[in-house]
């Protein structure tokens, strides 16, 4: 045994010479990752959060636009004001000739299509889709064995031109139309509201009879329904709002006076076209605005969803010389009105002054508000100016549509 002995002895002796007794120095300390990535990219503790404030401000800035795109599209669209593409005359056919239609083109006044009434008929009221492209006039037949209306639709091309004539069914009715806005149309050409007066061969256009009624009618299935006037009034400027829902219209009802000065009260309507039950005027619509005595409304134009209207007021003009003066002309001094169809409240007004009467006529206005057309051209309400003035060759005529 002492010869293993002595050999294990002799090993462990070897092994421990061959280890070093000197100190030597821990190893380094390993980085975090974190701290490693901060020593090489200081900048990312406020480039992140930079970036995340200005994703949000961007989020923001996007539904804002957005909301703008979607309820507010009329706004953006009708910021700059645009000229009809074609401007409707009627013409009563006078010195021999017939009646006819015209289309011209409202800047410049070029004659772009005609059509003349058959004979023995007469164009009066026309009122015109909300493109254009689709005309309605108001048609009288009056001879010794007959009196009464029919509307006709024209379909208007590209380029102006009027096609054939044909009847919107349903439309052919007793009487004659009572005075200038006798007749209104949808945005969409689905609906018309006109009025009409009970007649003989011997009433002249323009005045009153018995037997006066406001219709509206479906163009399409020719569905039509009817309302009644009391009091031996009349109605007429009518008006109806874009999507044909509310009718507008002014009720006149004579109250005396003479046979050369009659007075007359006149009131603002507004009547709910699809809810209102036939009957009479006075019980299917809702009184708007009470007129002044001693003034007259020469134009209504319905704004475009129906809460509120437009209307030109202004006051009559008195006799001279004993003779009396048409009720229709007045001073000068016209006034524009935007009138709340809730209350009546007046929202905006604006004056015109040294206008003459032909001026005074609104038609319709546009989807914005802003711009009014009228008897003498395109209307700016917010600046109190004719934007656009109409051309000189539809001064003679009876109607006038855009």
């Amino acid at each position: 045994m002492s010869g293993i002995e002595d050999r294990l002895r002799d090993a462990l002796r070897a092994t421990a010479d061959m280890v070093d007794e000197r100190p030597r120095p821990l190893p380094a300390r390993r980085r975090p990752r974190r701290e490693r990535i901060a020593r090489v990219a200081p900048l990312r503790g406020w480039v992140l959060p930079l970036c995340a404030v200005l994703a949000v401000l961007a989020l923001i800035a996007g539904l804002v636009g957005f909301r703008e795109l979607v309820r507010e599209p009329e706004r953006r669209l009708q910021k700059v004001p645009t000229m009809p593409r074609f401007l409707f005359a009627s013409y009563l056919g006078e010195g021999g000739g017939p009646s006819r239609v015209e289309v011209r083109d409202p800047r410049t006044g070029r004659l772009l299509g005609s059509s003349a009434a058959p004979q023995g008929r007469t164009y009066l009221d026309l009122a015109a889709s909300g493109d254009g492209r689709t005309l309605f006039a108001l048609m009288r037949e009056q001879t010794a064995e007959r009196c009464g209306s029919t509307i006709v639709r024209f379909t208007v091309s590209e380029t102006g031109r009027l096609g054939g004539h044909r009847p919107v069914p349903g439309s052919a009715v007793t009487g004659i139309p009572y005075d200038n806005g006798s007749l209104a149309v949808s945005a969409n050409g689905d609906r018309l509201a006109y009025t009409v007066a009970s007649c003989t061969a011997d009433v002249p256009l323009g005045k009153a009879a018995m037997g006066n009624r406001l219709v509206v009618l479906d163009t399409d299935s020719g569905t039509r329904r009817e309302w009644l006037e009391t009091q031996n009034a009349a109605d007429g400027e009518l008006s109806l709002s874009g999507s044909g829902e509310w009718l507008f219209f002014v009720r006149s009802r004579p109250v005396g006076g003479s046979q050369t000065r009659p007075r007359t009260a006149l009131e603002l309507r507004r009547l709910p076209v699809a809810t209102a039950a036939p009957g009479q005027v006075t019980a299917a619509s809702r009184t708007v605005r009470t007129i002044a005595e001693g003034r007259r409304v020469t134009g209504v134009a319905a704004g475009p969803d129906g809460h509120s209207v437009m209307i030109t007021e202004g006051a009559e003009a008195g006799s001279t010389g004993g003779e009396a003066v048409s009720p229709r002309v007045l001073s000068h001094g016209v006034e524009a009105l935007e009138v709340s169809a809730g209350d009546g409240r007046v929202l905006r007004s604006i004056r015109r002054d040294g206008i003459g009467p032909a001026d005074d006529e609104i038609l319709r206005s546009d989807a914005s508000g802003r711009f009014v057309i009228t008897g003498s051209g395109l209307f700016d309400v917010d600046d109190g100016r004719v934007a656009i003035r109409l051309p000189g060759a539809v001064a003679d005529s009876y109607d006038l549509e855009w």
